[in-house]
């Protein structure tokens, strides 16, 4: 999707519900920070993620000092308008299995503190963790910590012990959905 078609979407969310809207902008669809938030606003989103994966880029990994200083465009960007966006600086080495797992918390840490002093609320070492690693990244982070979580799965009253501040499930709400439907609709076909 365009960034275009990606405000459509949202002006129609935002148009229908009586809460705060958080938009997953994927890297930043190549844009100026100013205009990411000047979309969102103009949409009525109110927060959003951002990824340290460059998908227009061979799916590139920036640097954590990179990504840092477009956390931070981001941050300028949402004070010049007055309005305090939720930031969700997300990192994807866990996902990626980006270099050795021996120090891959360590490198995921250092490249969320960058993002938190960047001007983050919110930091997601993207992907499924055990709690011992849950644990030591909220304990190890200085901003809420944003978990993913399967909805079918998982139990909710886990991730609070846990220190987790926030929960995304990703695709596998989805993905529960379609197997429960699949379930449901087995006796028709």
């Amino acid at each position: 999707m365009s960034f275009e078609d990606v405000l459509n979407r949202v002006a129609q969310i935002t148009a229908a519900v009586d809460v705060p809207v958080s938009v997953d902008v994927e890297s930043g669809y190549g844009l100026p920070a100013a205009r990411l938030i000047e979309g969102l606003l103009s949409v009525g989103a109110v927060g959003l993620n951002i990824e340290d994966t460059v998908h227009s880029e061979g799916n590139r990994l920036r640097s954590a000092g990179e990504h840092a200083e477009l956390v931070g465009a981001l941050r300028t960007a949402a004070d010049s308008a007055g309005v305090h966006v939720v930031v969700n600086a997300r990192t994807d080495v866990f996902l990626r299995k980006d270099g050795d797992d021996s120090d891959r918390v360590e490198r995921a840490v250092r490249r969320l503190n960058e993002a938190a002093a960047a001007g983050a609320d919110v930091l997601y070492p993207v992907g499924r963790h055990a709690p011992e690693t849950l644990r030591r990244l909220t304990t190890e982070l200085p901003l809420p910590v944003n978990a993913i979580a399967l909805p079918d799965q998982d139990d909710p009253a886990s991730f609070g012990p846990l220190g987790v501040g926030r929960i995304s499930f990703g695709p596998y709400l989805q993905s529960a959905l379609a197997r429960r439907a699949t379930e449901i609709l087995a006796p028709w076909g």
